[in-house]
Formats: C-alpha cells, sequence, structure tokens
C-alpha cells in the first residue's frame, strides 16, 4: 500500500524540505485539500507513469547535488584486499581490507570491504561505521552490550565507540564510513 498525503504533510514538506515538485508512486493518495495546498505554495504533482498534464518534470537536481562528481561503479572482480595496514596484535586473525570509495571519489562517505578469522580486536571509533554482514558471524562489543550480525544483518557504530570487533569463526563484511577522510580529523 503506497502513502497517503494530507494538507499537512504537503506543508511540512514544502517547509522542513524545499519540496517543490512531489512524484506520487501509482499506488500514493493524496486528498483534494492536499492538492488545493500545493497548488498554492507552487508545489507541481505528477503521478508515476501519468503523462496526462503533458509536461515533464525537471531533471531530479537540488542542493545536495555536485556537479561534477560521476556515479562510480566498483567492478566485484577489481576487489583485491590486502593486510589490513594497522597492527592490532593478532596475526593469527589474518586481517585483509580493501577501500573501495573513499573521499578521491569525491565521496563524504567511503565504504569497503573486510575479512578476518576467529578473533578479536580493540578499535576506537572516530567516525560512524555501517557494516553489513556478507559472511560468517560479526562481533561486536561495546562495555556490556555484544551485538552479533549474521549474513544479511546491518549494524551501525556510533562515532566515538570503543568497541571490539571479532568473529566466533570469520567475517567478511562491507562497511560504510562517515566522514570518509575520517583518519584527518
Amino acid at each position: 500500500m503506497g502513502q497517503f498525503f494530507t494538507e499537512a504533510d504537503i506543508r511540512r514538506l514544502a517547509k522542513t524540505q524545499g519540496c517543490r515538485y512531489l512524484l506520487l508512486a501509482p499506488d500514493d493518495r493524496i486528498t483534494s485539500e492536499a492538492m488545493d495546498v500545493a497548488r498554492s505554495l507552487g508545489i507541481r504533482i505528477h503521478r508515476e507513469g501519468d503523462p496526462s498534464d503533458g509536461r515533464s518534470l525537471p531533471p531530479l537536481i537540488s542542493r545536495h547535488t555536485r556537479p561534477g562528481n560521476p556515479i562510480t561503479l566498483v567492478n566485484a572482480d577489481s576487489v583485491h584486499l590486502k593486510p589490513f595496514a594497522v597492527d592490532v596484535g593478532r596475526p593469527e586473525m589474518n586481517i585483509q581490507l580493501a577501500d573501495v570509495i573513499t573521499g578521491a571519489h569525491g565521496s563524504p562517505m567511503a565504504a569497503g570491504f573486510m575479512t578476518w578469522k576467529k578473533g578479536s580486536f580493540p578499535w576506537i571509533l572516530d567516525y560512524d561505521e555501517i557494516d553489513f554482514v556478507i559472511d560468517g558471524q560479526l562481533e561486536i562489543r561495546k562495555g556490556g552490550q555484544v551485538v552479533v550480525g549474521n549474513p544479511g544483518d546491518v549494524i551501525h557504530i556510533p562515532r566515538g565507540s570503543e568497541i571490539f570487533f571479532g568473529s566466533p569463526s570469520f567475517a567478511r563484511v562491507f562497511y560504510v564510513t562517515f566522514p570518509a577522510d575520517w583518519e584527518a580529523q
């Protein structure tokens, strides 16, 4: 079932998000009053797949668009993990990683892949991190809290956390960090 838009929703979109165009999905619903308010606020409403008004919507450009930065594709076959550059004192864990998106790509975020064998190591995050567990189990310990992620799980670790990264068996994860240049912070 789609979203339901009221007059209050339209006013909120216009005020907090500077909305000038609203694209409705085929199953979205909007009240008549919301349509009137949108018209009075200069918000154009278009339903996906409905060319009836004969006008096309403008390109999707916002104040957040960074012209000149291309879309980056990282081909899975091009990813080659290398030994983790930081000595955590656990060579038996065979920690490997590959940064695949960095600030050099014009991104405010960084991303990459990391693997390790059974064990854990301490880490302090000067950045926010989101980990997607691809294979194995990712265990994060923070104080008395223990979180175990299995394949398909997503874990957020907030900036400033003092943790132990680990696994009871092995872990293969995809990570995203913010900001990308956290090492320079």
